[in-house]
């Protein structure tokens, strides 16, 4: 029994250290306190790597120092992040970032918050140029713990509005499948058209 008991729980271990790591995902942690909030953001640093590159074809990633590394990754983080709260931009200052051999982890400040805060709109394009690429945003105000996953189908956005002290998310539909539905759309307008006009034959 002792056996079953220590695979079960190496085997969670393995997959959370393998969920720290994966180069598809981002974590973001916001906490909001006292007009002030801290951005925690962990990423794997292959994930890192690619985004880097893609944005500066031109750098030579082999020879770059780690302080010209690092500037580049935190204006990356900062182009790449909108934070609306009450419908205002709260745009993040400047932080720490901490590189790993596996990954990075990075810390914003945010200042002159709103005492109340009824909606958290967020949009986060950092890492969507990887494939297949989720961003996991989490949201601690007071007794308020939620998190929303940003991907590729809802355009790496998400409104949240704060409702009897809940968390609710307003549904946010991308525009993956918009040609898929037009498609279908014409389709079906050609098909009726096509039978109207046998129909008065």
């Amino acid at each position: 029994m002792k056996k079953h008991v220590l695979a079960i729980l190496f085997v969670l271990l393995s997959y959370s250290s393998a969920m720290a790591h994966n180069p598809l995902s981002a974590l973001y942690y916001l906490e909001l306190k006292d007009n002030l909030g801290i951005l925690s953001i962990s990423v794997s640093q292959d994930g890192l790597n690619e985004a880097l590159k893609k944005q500066h074809p031109l750098e030579d990633f082999t020879t770059i120092t780690t302080i010209k590394y690092k500037e580049l990754a935190v204006q990356y983080i900062k182009d790449n992040f909108d934070l609306r709260l009450n419908n205002f931009e709260y745009p993040i200052n400047d932080g720490g970032i901490k590189l790993g051999n596996h990954q990075t982890d990075i810390k914003f400040i945010l200042d002159d918050l709103p005492k109340a805060i009824s909606t958290i709109i967020i949009s986060i394009d950092a890492f969507r140029e990887n494939d297949q690429h989720q961003t996991i945003f989490s949201v601690a105000l007071g007794t308020l713990k939620d998190k929303v996953i940003l991907h590729e189908d809802n355009d790496y956005k998400a409104t949240l509005h704060i409702e009897n002290n809940k968390l609710v998310k307003e549904s946010y539909r991308g525009t993956k499948h918009l040609g898929l539905l037009l498609a279908i759309l014409v389709l079906l307008s050609l098909a009726y058209f096509y039978w109207s006009k046998k129909k008065k034959i």
